[in-house]
């Protein structure tokens, strides 16, 4: 269910809200330390048996054929939530090792994030731990409005290099621009009285929101979200120290990889851009690593379907649809822009990922169904490769269940229950998130107050800040 977007972000209310504690996070609340990569399920057998040649056959049978057939069925995942949901990843989760060519122990492995939803990906230490994020006053992050293009974009390096704690965040020009709505709102929510603290806890807050209930409930589904919250199902992710909490391979390496069959060929950033791939080896497209070109700032109605005009939508329609979440890949992640990886297919995403999840021994799906008290889906019902007829990759499971569960709108049992469950439970073990300190989302002193960041009355007072808010608080979308 859709909520009505948090469309008046007041920078007064914002300030009561700072005063009254309500963003500030706990004194006691002790500082991340390093989270280690983990089992969900350890003990369970590793699905090793096919070579490499077996896995490289099995990606290229998941080349998408570019049909309109294949978009989400929800007229709501529009493409926002791919990009959205990448966020997400390089908040939670960076693994350092490269492409592995030989068995793994993933848990002598530790994570590059902090494993939270804190944003660290963004602010980093701090201005205190990297200055080079920051404006020289210490309270604003760095933002070019406009680069040298035209067009408001990341900090960069003479040589177009992005200053980010997370360099991933600069892969391609939709997660950039993303990434710098976060700077603006932060540096807005400054410009409007809040200190640095209470401008970041505020922000973490709100990603938070988006995160736990707007983005969850579209990857998982309303019913599954809601159980998760309220402990009405068996929960399998044991996180051990909340403040290291551990980061289950399960997660990482198959079932959050599920974003990747949501990818376009291609997309329209603006109604007058046409259609740019997202990688390709032979037309511009949408790599990062540059300045962001002229022209190419995004009109986020044509990717969040509460931002969209009847413009972009007529004469024809210019919206980008997520695609569903099946076992097609589209073309633009077969041409990854490695170096040198070309001669021997590393630059396939879905190689790639079945590599990694094999030399980290990770289960098959059917024995994380077992081991979930899911039924599992025969193997042979879902490869008619020779290699895959006693078991399926995690990865490949998960993608395959989804198409059957829901025809790609959702997840299914298995990927949406891993999925759910660490979501909620590294939200219910933080306690400086909306879980647990002080119920931000619920709070509607800003609806009182005269819109600064935003523009219209809210017509459920207490909703969720969503995705729409963001681009419109951080000054970069209108509602329509």
């Amino acid at each position: 269910m859709r909520r009505r977007p948090l469309s008046t972000l007041a920078a007064a209310g914002l300030v009561v809200l700072a005063a009254t504690g309500l963003l500030a996070p706990p004194a006691a609340a002790a500082a991340p330390s390093v989270s280690r990569f983990s089992f969900m399920f350890p003990g369970r057998p590793g699905f090793t048996s096919p070579s490499n040649q077996d896995l490289a056959d099995l990606a290229q049978s998941m080349l998408d054929p570019n049909a309109d057939s294949e978009n989400n069925p929800d007229p709501e995942m529009t493409s926002v939530y791919t990009y959205f949901g990448q966020f997400i990843d390089h908040d939670l989760t960076f693994d350092a090792a490269p492409q592995p060519t030989g068995p793994v122990d993933p848990t002598t492995l530790t994570n590059g994030r902090t494993f939270r939803f804190d944003l660290d990906s963004v602010y980093g230490g701090g201005p205190g731990a990297h200055p080079e994020l920051y404006e020289s006053d210490g309270t604003h992050f760095r933002v070019q409005t406009p680069n040298p293009n035209g067009v408001v974009d990341l900090p960069r390096t003479p040589d177009g290099r992005a200053v980010l704690v997370e360099p991933r965040n600069d892969e391609n020009e939709v997660i950039s621009q993303i990434h710098t709505a976060f700077l603006l709102l932060h540096n807005r929510l400054v410009d409007g009285g809040l200190s640095f603290a209470q401008a970041q806890a505020l922000v973490i807050h709100l990603y938070q929101q988006i995160a736990l209930r707007e983005v969850l409930p579209h990857f998982v589904g309303d019913d599954l979200t809601a159980a998760m919250l309220s402990n009405e199902v068996r929960r399998f992710y044991k996180p051990g120290d909340p403040n290291a909490p551990a980061t289950p391979v399960e997660f990482s390496v198959a079932a959050y990889r599920f974003g990747h069959s949501m990818v376009r060929r291609a997309y329209e950033l603006t109604n007058t851009t046409g259609k740019i791939q997202v990688f390709s080896a032979t037309a511009p497209d949408l790599r990062g690593g540059r300045q962001l070109p002229a022209g190419r700032q995004i009109d986020w109605g044509n990717f969040v379907s509460e931002l969209t005009r009847p413009d972009n939508r007529a004469p024809v329609s210019h919206v980008n649809q997520s695609r569903k979440m099946d076992t097609l890949i589209s073309s633009s992640l077969f041409v990854l822009p490695i170096p040198g990886a070309e001669a021997e297919g590393a630059n396939v995403l879905g190689f790639r990922n079945l590599v990694r999840a094999d030399s980290y021994g990770l289960p098959s799906g059917q024995t994380l169904a077992i081991a979930m008290g899911v039924d599992p889906i025969p193997a042979s019902e879902l490869s008619k490769l020779p290699a895959f007829q006693d078991g399926t990759p995690a990865w490949f499971y998960i993608l395959a269940e989804a198409s059957r569960a829901t025809d790609g709108k959702t997840l299914g049992p298995v990927g949406g229950r891993i999925v759910a469950d660490v979501f909620v439970r590294l939200m219910q073990i933080d306690p400086t998130s909306i879980l647990r300190h002080g119920k931000q989302e619920e709070a509607t002193e800003a609806d009182d107050t005269v819109a600064k960041l935003g523009a219209g009355p809210r017509e459920e007072p207490g909703g969720p800040f969503t995705l729409d808010d963001l681009f419109v608080a951080a000054g970069l979308a209108k509602l329509a």
